[in-house]
């Protein structure tokens, strides 16, 4: 084998992918601007691109790098000379333009720049303090909305100052979120609410370019155009609330879901069936179900509103405060707010039962249908957005309201319940689109998973060899397996440890059964080998142990029990070979082996998969 090297400047390699890294920078829309063709977000007017002391040749459109930027605009047009690389963060603080917003840069000393603090954190510790100043606190800003905006803020801003204004107070009897919304979407600006309440106080923060000449004036002009834009929201509230919720729920008929699955208005009902099933395992009284059906007929009709169509991400929080303005009790405009949660991976769950079963209803419903006309995902697009609402519904299953477990609920059943509801739009055979949904929410669950507890993948894939059709029981499997695998103490470890390897050791006879056409049951007068009489003698003593604690869901007893057999186990296989020439004999102790195996590895977790180190 012949190894040629070769060395390459590091200039001329920097040069090549210069373009194609330029090229990769995606954007939701682009613009040309001039006659190369080249793409990107916005006009670029210069090209920095150097390596130490040394420029980077490269070029991107009819641009070609150099060494030459420019000020803030504040600042004035004329171009500086950028020396080195070393040199280029300090200059651009002086010139006006923080530019880095992400991790902090550190120096080969690992000595933080401190001429270049990270932009984001700086501009949240100014809004903060702000924020403060005037009585009150930011936003929560763990929620997508505000990651959003103070993203934006951020990268708007070459030099970013924050300046506070205020509103008229009487506004403050629109809903807290539609105030915020308005300010955020139209003008970018961060909403203050109360320090121990989450209602507003009229007050805004903006962040602004640069220190401007008259501060006064430009927040005037923002003040006077946010009041026009709350008079706006107030108008869309009247005219919305001038016709009860109810009505507007025909006018669905007219909302297309999706031109292949129907309109809005016929996904209602469905969702009434769907519900029905999961409060047939939750178990909830009469009267709460009532209002259950109120809140599946009315939490879709706030997409023909005004206010919606203005703020759609406003769907579901607008409908809750127009049933409460009607009179609807907390039972019927809880599950309206909350059947979209969670929106996004750090949006908080449901917090009632029954926005919870609205919500499992809801994307079931969806993945359904959107699966059943050939719309699953792809690795590189997911243009429904099926792996979130995916995501969602297991995070619901493992993370249930307070009082209420899904343990035991059957996701077969309820693809059954919703194909059948989908009836002739549906596409793809029954069989297929149900397996492609459950291997769809195992995929999310070990992702889920896998984020919280990296180093589990092993543990994971041993629970969900018992099934994945109830993932909250698998999670509570997962559970009790990592109780088991994290205790240290000799005892314990050693009975996790025996009945890992009699799973591992009839694990591989396993695999050798599949060869056999039909081993059926265990036949004892076929036994000869004293080693095989004694296991059988072994295991129909501690077989209905494991079984018992199986169903009762006592698994680290079941372990313990399981863990009993090792020693038979052991000399089953040092004196009895298994795979003898006799066909009856061969498939009578397969069958034996397999019953042995998958008692556990069926009830609660196939511990052959686990990393223990061999015993002997």
């Amino acid at each position: 084998r012949l190894v040629l090297k070769r060395e390459i400047p590091v200039r001329k390699v920097l040069s090549a992918l210069l373009p194609q890294i330029l090229q990769q920078i995606a954007f939701p829309k682009t613009m040309r601007w001039d006659g190369t063709g080249t793409r990107f977000a916005r006009p670029v007017r210069w090209l920095v691109a150097l390596y130490g002391p040394q420029v980077v040749p490269g070029t991107f459109g009819t641009l070609k790098a150099g060494r030459q930027t420019y000020p803030n605009r504040r600042l004035g047009d004329k171009p500086v000379t950028v020396k080195n690389t070393s040199s280029y963060f300090s200059l651009l603080s002086k010139l006006g333009v923080q530019l880095e917003q992400g991790a902090s840069f550190r120096r080969e000393n690992n000595e933080p720049d401190k001429l270049n603090c990270p932009k984001k954190e700086a501009l949240r510790r100014k809004l903060e303090t702000m924020a403060r100043k005037l009585g009150g606190r930011l936003p929560d800003e763990n929620t997508e909305e505000f990651e959003w905006l103070i993203n934006v803020a951020t990268f708007l801003a070459e030099d970013p100052v924050v300046a506070d204004g205020s509103f008229l107070p009487e506004y403050l009897d629109l809903p807290p979120e539609v105030l915020a919304t308005s300010m955020a979407k139209h003008l970018k600006l961060f909403s203050i609410r109360a320090r121990d309440s989450d209602e507003l106080l009229p007050r805004f923060l903006a962040v602004l370019e640069g220190q401007p000449g008259k501060p006064a004036t430009v927040i005037a002009n923002v003040e006077r155009i946010l009041e026009a834009r709350f008079t706006d929201a107030r108008f869309f509230w009247k005219e919305d609330t001038s016709m009860r919720l109810e009505t507007k729920v025909s006018q669905l008929e007219k909302v297309v879901f999706h031109e292949k699955l129907g309109s809005v208005a016929e996904r209602i009902p469905r969702l009434e069936k769907l519900m029905d099933s999961i409060v047939d395992h939750v178990g909830l009284q009469a009267d709460v179900l009532i209002g259950l059906k109120d809140a599946a007929k009315l939490c879709k009709a706030d997409l023909v509103t005004q206010m919606v169509r203005e703020f759609p991400s406003l769907q579901g929080i607008i409908g809750a405060h127009y049933a409460k303005e009607e009179g609807e009790l907390d039972i019927v405009t809880g599950p309206i707010r909350e059947h979209y949660r969670p929106r996004t991976a750090a949006d908080p769950v449901p917090q009632t039962v029954l926005g919870a079963v609205l919500s499992l209803a809801d994307r079931v419903d969806m993945l359904t249908g959107y699966f059943g006309a050939g719309f699953q995902p792809t690795g590189s697009a997911d243009p429904y957005g099926l792996r979130r609402q995916a995501l969602g519904f297991v995070r619901i299953l493992l993370s249930p309201p307070q009082g209420v477990s899904f343990v035991g609920l059957s996701i077969d059943r309820l693809f059954d319940r919703s194909i059948q509801s989908w009836g002739s739009r549906i596409a793809i055979d029954p069989v297929t689109l149900k397996k492609e949904l459950r291997v769809f929410l195992r995929e999310r669950f070990e992702w889920l998973v896998a984020r919280q507890e990296p180093d589990d993948r092993e543990l994971v894939a041993a629970v969900l060899v018992a099934g994945d059709d109830d993932l909250a029981g698998a999670q509570e499997r997962l559970k009790i397996l990592r109780g088991l695998w994290a205790d240290s103490s000799a005892g314990r470890r050693s009975v996790l440890e025996r009945a890992a390897k009699v799973a591992e050791r009839t694990a591989r006879m396993v695999k050798a059964a599949k060869e056999e056409d039909g081993l059926g049951s265990v036949d004892q007068n076929l036994f000869q080998e004293a080693a095989e009489k004694k296991l059988w003698e072994a295991w129909n003593r501690i077989s209905p142990v494991v079984q018992e604690e199986i169903q009762h869901r006592r698994w680290a007893r079941a372990v313990e029990a399981y863990s009993a057999l090792y020693p038979e186990v052991h000399a089953f296989f040092e004196k009895v070979f298994v795979m003898g020439k006799d066909p009856s004999l061969r498939r009578n102790r397969l069958a034996f082996i397999h019953e042995i195996h998958r008692s556990l590895a069926e009830g609660f977790a196939d511990l052959s998969k686990l990393p223990l180190s061999g015993m002997e």
